[in-house]
């Protein structure tokens, strides 16, 4: 999986054109966010602010350029849900880059589109990460 960590930080750093300087939102359980936040940390990012649960993720927003998202397996998936990220991103200026790590989707897909947000969804980083051979056969 490093190699799929590093690969994702690599899209991010190239959709927000570098991220030394920037900051990130981290949700989810420590242990399984913690090789992002350190490749994170190792690409020169200003700050990488860590929740376990969506209390704060608005008050957080304002000042992140990039949130991942990533709930514990065990517990039933609760959304994040785009109207908070809306909430969040009131007045915002600058884009928010998100990536949805679960298996399955767990951003609310309308997050996507809000105004300056991109929304990378589970079966967008599939299909990125692992991608489907379109070779016909002749």
């Amino acid at each position: 999986m490093q190699h799929g960590q590093a690969q994702i930080v690599s899209i991010a750093d190239a959709c927000l054109g570098g991220l030394r300087g920037r900051s990130a939102l981290l949700i989810g359980p420590e242990e399984a966010l913690q090789p992002y936040k350190r490749l994170l940390m190792e690409a020169g990012m200003k700050a990488v602010f860590q929740e376990k649960d969506y209390s704060r993720v608005t008050n957080l927003l304002p000042q992140v350029q990039l949130l991942m998202n990533m709930p514990e397996r065990d517990k039933p998936v609760r959304s994040l849900t785009a109207a908070t990220i809306a909430i969040g991103c009131t007045g915002r200026r600058s884009p928010l880059l998100i990536f949805d790590l679960a298996p399955t989707p767990s951003v609310e897909e309308m997050a996507g589109l809000l105004p300056a947000v991109c929304l990378y969804t589970p079966s967008d980083l599939g299909e990125i990460l692992h991608p489907r051979s379109n070779a016909q056969i002749a």
